[in-house]
C-alpha cells in the first residue's frame, strides 16, 4: 500500500509538473506575441510552429549519433488556420529523409 501512495504522489506530480510547464509556453508565448508589433497572428504563429519543427529536427539529428544524419533544408506546405484557407509553411528535412 505503501509503494502505491508513492507511486500515486510521484504521477500527481509529474501531473502538476506538466500542467506548471503548459502554462509557463502559454504565458511566454502570449508575452512574445504582445511584445512584438510587425507579426500578425498568423506569421507569428508559423514562426512558432516552423521553430518548434526545427527543434525537433535538431533533437532527431542528435539521436542519430554516429549515422551521418544531418538537416537537409525544408520544404513548403500549404497550412490552413480557422483565420485564413491557405498560409505556407517550413517544413525541415533530415539527409536521409526518415524527418519530415
Amino acid at each position: 500500500m505503501k509503494k502505491l501512495l508513492l507511486y500515486l504522489n510521484f504521477k500527481l506530480q509529474e501531473i502538476m509538473t506538466k500542467k506548471q510547464v503548459e502554462k509557463m509556453i502559454y504565458a511566454g508565448l502570449a508575452n512574445l506575441f504582445q511584445s512584438q508589433n510587425n507579426l500578425s497572428l498568423d506569421k507569428f504563429s508559423i514562426t512558432v510552429i516552423e521553430s518548434l519543427m526545427l527543434l525537433g529536427r535538431e533533437e532527431y539529428i542528435k539521436g542519430q549519433k554516429g549515422k551521418q544524419e544531418t538537416g537537409n533544408g525544408s520544404y513548403m506546405r500549404d497550412f490552413r488556420s480557422l483565420r485564413t484557407n491557405s498560409l505556407q509553411i517550413s517544413i525541415p528535412r533530415s539527409r536521409n529523409g526518415k524527418f519530415k
